[in-house]
């Protein structure tokens, strides 16, 4: 590892928060980068069909060499993982470099050898289990999600620019093209089903800086009359965490970003305990894709007190009445409590101003729960 502690200058400073190129793949640009702090990642195909990691790299160490001493274009993306501090050097600074700083342009050309003679595959990425018993509830779990970004087919998945309604940082985030997507079905609680992608991994927005949260439909209408409390509170967890919300949507950092959601929740929306409930309900789900049923369970129930609040306090309009009458009744199905599910299913059959989806679905659950009830009260049959 270079060591330019002893470099007498230290020209183009610049430093990249979480999230931001330092270089993409293909680029002209020719400049030998050196991390003071920090680190960064190196990717192929970045953010596209067959993205893999190449590198992982820290204080001390530098990329772009090939670039410059071959003439070659960039052969990765690379990102900053972190908040990090490098600099770089052009062909004519190297030349400079090289008259003025003789012992580390030493060190600099024996890990470039190095370099050569190690061949510089794929590290692997850095442990994302996190334990952050300030944010995750007690019984989370580590898990693996199915059908994580990377495997997201590349003509559904676009990269938009996203403005932090707390901090004001802009930053990129990735989504799903709705008009791209194989609708496969919906379930009988209404969660619909896609051909190779799930949704869920996507639908909440994190601020790379200040880690606010929220799901992506509602995001930039925030409004916080204490942004400084709400501010603090985040900066905390980043310490406590160390995650860095880099678009891999990998289990870590898409659980992550509900719980963080759901921190913001009640402070940044007028109707918080609707986006309270829709958080734990799109949580219940993520926990059954991950077989953790006792999670499950617990998500259903927090989302059932989310949406208990909602039915009493707000003043929804009949559609939007229906729909939290349906997900009320299934919840309350879900937990095993069949008279209180059976009592808003049927409000939700028979709303006046409703959908007729939501009608027919409630309609099912009706009929999937008197079938249930005429098969307990049938006799056990006699044992031979």
């Amino acid at each position: 590892m270079l060591n330019v502690n002893g470099m007498r200058r230290k020209p183009n400073l610049r430093v990249f928060v979480p999230g931001d190129v330092v270089v993409r793949e293909g680029e002209a640009e020719c400049r030998l980068y050196i991390i003071i702090m920090g680190s960064v990642t190196a990717y192929k195909n970045y953010r596209q069909t067959g993205e893999t990691v190449l590198a992982e790299l820290g204080a001390g160490e530098f990329f772009g060499e090939r670039p410059l001493f071959l003439g070659l274009g960039q052969e990765a993306t690379v990102v900053a993982a972190e908040e990090t501090l490098t600099i770089s050097l052009t062909r004519q600074e190297i030349f400079d470099f090289f008259r003025e700083e003789p012992d580390a342009t030493f060190a600099l050309i024996a890990d470039i050898c190095r370099n050569a003679g190690e061949s510089r595959q794929a590290r692997p990425r850095p442990n994302r289990r996190l334990e952050a018993p300030g944010l995750f509830p007690p019984g989370h779990g580590h898990y693996e999600l199915p059908a994580p970004a990377g495997t997201a087919p590349a003509d559904i998945v676009f990269t938009a620019k996203e403005k932090c309604p707390l901090c004001g940082m802009t930053f990129e985030a990735v989504g799903l093209r709705e008009s791209k997507l194989a609708r496969q079905g919906t379930d009988p609680d209404l969660r619909e089903r896609y051909k190779g992608v799930e949704p869920l991994h996507y639908d909440v927005l994190t601020c790379p800086q200040c880690w606010y949260s929220a799901l992506r439909d509602v995001f930039d209408t925030a409004e916080v009359a204490d942004a400084h409390s709400l501010l603090a509170e985040l900066g905390a967890l980043q310490r406590e965490m160390k995650l860095v919300f880099d678009n891999r949507k990998d289990a870590a950092e898409v659980f992550a970003g509900y719980y963080l959601a759901l921190r913001s929740a009640p402070r940044c929306f007028a109707q918080g305990e609707l986006q309270t409930g829709r958080l734990w309900l799109k949580l219940a789900r993520l926990y059954e894709d991950c077989a953790d049923q006792a999670m499950a369970a617990h998500a259903n129930q927090q989302a059932l007190t989310a949406y208990k609040q909602a039915y009493q306090r707000l003043n929804l309009n009949p559609r939007a009445l229906q729909r939290v009458q349906f997900i009320m009744g299934d919840l309350h199905y879900k937990l095993g409590e069949i008279k209180e599910a059976r009592d808003l299913l049927f409000k939700a059959k028979i709303a006046r101003d409703g959908t007729e989806l939501i009608k027919r679905h409630a309609e099912d659950r009706i009929d999937l729960m008197r079938e249930a009830e005429k098969q307990a009260s049938q006799p056990a049959p006699p044992r031979k």
